[in-house]
C-alpha cells in the first residue's frame, strides 16, 4: 500500500467547513450560479447520477453533516472511476477554477469507511475564504439535482417564527406570569419599541428592561427574556422539509426579523448556522422586513438572481414586501400543515419529496 492512500481533489478556496471544497461541491456551485453552459450542466448532471448510483454516501450526511466531516477517496481509484474523477476536475478546467490532487497518510479522525473512500473530520480547520466571482456557496446534495436543475428556482428562503418554529400557547400566554391581563398591552407597546433594533439599530435588552419597570414588573429583565423570547420550540416537520430540500440540491437559508439577542440565541442554541446555507437576520442585515431591500439585500449575499429565490412566510406584509423586491414568495404558517407547504413549493416546480 501507498504511504499516502488517500486522495482528495479540491479547489483553493475554504467553504464553511474550514477547509478546502471539494471536487464535487466545486461544480455544483458553479451550477447553482447557472455559469455551466447547457452542454456542461447535461454532463455534470450524468456523471452526478453515475456517482450516486456507484458511490456510497455516507451516514454523516444524514444530518446535514453536524460534525463536518469530508470525504478522502482511497487510493488507487478505480479505472472507470477514475476516468469519470478526471471528467468532473475537467469542468472545473475549463471554467478556470484552479484545483489541485491532496494525497495523505493521515487526512484527520476516520469517522466512516466504504471500498471506495473514508470520511474524515479534519484535525484543523481555517477561516471561510473570500469567493471566486460566480461562486454560489452552498453544500452539494446528496440527491439528484435534476429537478433543481429543471427549476428557474434554485433558492427557497424561510421565515423562522409561524414557519420553523414557535412559542408553546403563544406571546400572550408567554407575558401572563408577569403582567397578566396587561400582557397584550405590553407586548404591543414593546414591540413597537423593538422596530429600529430589528434593523440592528439599538441594544434591545435596556429598553425592554425599563418598558418592564415602568409596567411595573421588578423580576429581572434577563429572566423575563429568557423564559418568553428564547421560549422556542422547532417544528421537527418544517426541518425535514428544510433536509428535503438541501437532499435536492436546492440552497436553502433563513430570513427572519430578529433584534441581536434573539437572534444570537437561534444561531447558536438553535443550531441554525449549520441548517442553512446563509442565513439572513434583519439586524444584521441592517433592515427589516417587508422593506423590500430586505429581499434585495438577502439575494444578494445568497449570491443568487433575487428571481431565483422563493420566499416563505406567515405574513401577508412580508410576502408582499418579497414580491416587490421582484421575489417570488408565498404565505404559509404552521396551522395550514406541511402538506400544504409542499404543495406550495412544488407549485413553483420545487420538489421537496
Amino acid at each position: 500500500m501507498s504511504d499516502e492512500p488517500y486522495v482528495r481533489i479540491q479547489v483553493e478556496y475554504r467553504g464553511r467547513l474550514g477547509v478546502e471544497v471539494g471536487l464535487f461541491v466545486a461544480v455544483d456551485h458553479l451550477r447553482r450560479e447557472g455559469r455551466l453552459s447547457a452542454e456542461h450542466e447535461a454532463r455534470w448532471l450524468d456523471l452526478d447520477d453515475w456517482f450516486l448510483a456507484n458511490l456510497p454516501n455516507p451516514d454523516f450526511y444524514a444530518d446535514g453533516n453536524s460534525i463536518g466531516a469530508v470525504t478522502w477517496f482511497k487510493l488507487p481509484i478505480r479505472p472507470e472511476m477514475e476516468r469519470l474523477v478526471d471528467e468532473v476536475s475537467g469542468i472545473l478546467t475549463a471554467y478556470g477554477v484552479a484545483h489541485q490532487r491532496v494525497t495523505s497518510s493521515d487526512p484527520g479522525t476516520i469517522v466512516y469507511e466504504d471500498e471506495f473512500q473514508v470520511g474524515v473530520v479534519p484535525y484543523q480547520r481555517g477561516e471561510q475564504t473570500p469567493l471566486p466571482e460566480g461562486v454560489v456557496m452552498a453544500p452539494s446534495s446528496p440527491g439528484s439535482k435534476r429537478a433543481v436543475a429543471a427549476s428557474p428556482i434554485r433558492h427557497v428562503l424561510l421565515d423562522a417564527d409561524g414557519v420553523l418554529q414557535e412559542l408553546p400557547g403563544g406571546w400572550y400566554l408567554a407575558m401572563e406570569p408577569y403582567l397578566g391581563e396587561r400582557s397584550r398591552e405590553f407586548l404591543h407597546r414593546t414591540w413597537k419599541d423593538e422596530l429600529p433594533m430589528l434593523a440592528g439599530q439599538g441594544d434591545y435588552l435596556p429598553v425592554l428592561a425599563a418598558t418592564l419597570r415602568e409596567f411595573g414588573v421588578e423580576v429581572p429583565v434577563g429572566e423575563v427574556y429568557d423564559a418568553v423570547w428564547k421560549n422556542i420550540v422547532v417544528v421537527e416537520e418544517s426541518l425535514e422539509v428544510v433536509r428535503r430540500l438541501r437532499r435536492n440540491g436546492y440552497g436553502v437559508h433563513l430570513g427572519t426579523n430578529q433584534e441581536a439577542y434573539r437572534g444570537g440565541h437561534m444561531r447558536s442554541a438553535l443550531g441554525y448556522d449549520e441548517l442553512f446555507d446563509v442565513s439572513c437576520y434583519s439586524h444584521d442585515l441592517g433592515v427589516a422586513k417587508p422593506d423590500p431591500g430586505f429581499f434585495t439585500e438577502a439575494a444578494r449575499r445568497i449570491g443568487a438572481d433575487v428571481q431565483t429565490v422563493l420566499f416563505v412566510d406567515d405574513t401577508a406584509r412580508n410576502v408582499e414586501g418579497a414580491r416587490a423586491a421582484g421575489m417570488l414568495a408565498e404565505q404559509w404558517d404552521l396551522t395550514q400543515g406541511h402538506d400544504v407547504l409542499v404543495e406550495l413549493l412544488a407549485k413553483h416546480g420545487v420538489s421537496a419529496g
